[in-house]
């Protein structure tokens, strides 16, 4: 019986899943809010690690209109948070397996990894006036690896991830410190420090501009490559209000660097400084 309620679990939360990736789609949750679920799942797994779980939550968050904008935009966003165990992990956009995890294939506390699954909703030409001309990127279907390193409330991590079914066509590799930097029955705080790195596919997917977009923007023709696209900062907390509801809220900063800077979508019309935040009522069960 234990076993069956267990398994209807993971079934809702599939579907779950299912249900926040279409409304990702809806409102173009780009990453740089999923930066913010990110953080979030990070307190989340202070909060309640290593055990099966189902968080949902809905809240305002702010954004730029696009990565590399400086303007900004207030949208309603869903959080949705699965935990089975130390084997799946469910954010949002997300699916991540632990192969290596103290209750999987091979036994392990502090060392995680295992195959990661991410939808990526690309971009709209309609998400703002500066990019008129430029076109979409199309929705990225990314899978990769994952592994992570904890150390008391330490934890490194390393992802790579590759589009399967050319939306933006590219690899990116992400890595970050992670810390737990207060934690009561209440109350946890974590910090994140991170860095990715992206190819020239990905690259020129969001940062490029050919000889036919710079014709219908009248932005200058820029050819992106490979190379370091961001560093960022953030800070996430978790208040438990009762068993059952919780406040989870996100702050992040992150600074585009390279060609992610120095493209005129971001040099000339938007800017490289990008700000991140959100606050959601969470309710588990």
């Amino acid at each position: 019986m234990r076993f069956r309620r267990e398994l209807n679990r993971l079934g809702f939360a599939t579907a779950l899943l299912f249900l926040g990736l279409s409304q990702a789609q809806a409102q173009s949750i780009d990453g740089l809010l999923s930066n913010v679920t990110e953080i979030i799942s990070d307190v989340t797994d202070v909060i309640v690690p290593g055990v099966t779980n189902i968080r949902i939550g809905l809240g305002p968050v702010i954004t730029p209109a696009y990565e590399g904008s400086d303007d900004h935009k207030v949208k309603a966003a869903p959080l949705i948070s699965f935990r089975y165990r130390d084997l799946i992990r469910v954010d949002n956009n997300q699916i991540k397996v632990n192969v290596f995890g103290s209750e999987s294939l091979f036994n392990s506390e502090n060392f995680k990894a295992g195959p990661i699954l991410r939808l990526d909703s690309g971009r709209d030409e309609s998400d703002s006036p500066d990019l008129l001309g430029l076109g979409d990127v199309g929705t990225s279907i990314e899978l990769g690896l994952f592994a992570s390193y904890t150390a008391g409330p330490v934890r490194a991590r390393l992802r790579a991830l590759h589009d399967i079914i050319s939306g933006h066509s590219g690899m990116r590799v992400l890595g970050d410190l992670g810390v737990a930097i207060y934690r009561s029955d209440k109350v946890a705080v974590t910090g994140n420090l991170s860095t990715t790195w992206t190819d020239s596919s990905y690259m020129s997917a969001f940062f490029g501009v050919t000889a036919a977009q710079a014709l219908a923007s009248g932005l200058t023709a820029f050819t992106a490559t490979s190379g370091l696209k961001d560093i960022s900062l953030a800070f996430g907390a978790n208040y438990q209000v009762t068993d059952k509801w919780a406040l989870v809220a996100n702050a992040g900063y992150s600074k585009l660097l390279s060609d992610a800077k120095n493209s005129p979508i971001v040099s000339v019309q938007g800017s490289s400084s990008q700000f991140v935040g959100g606050l959601f009522a969470v309710y588990s069960f």
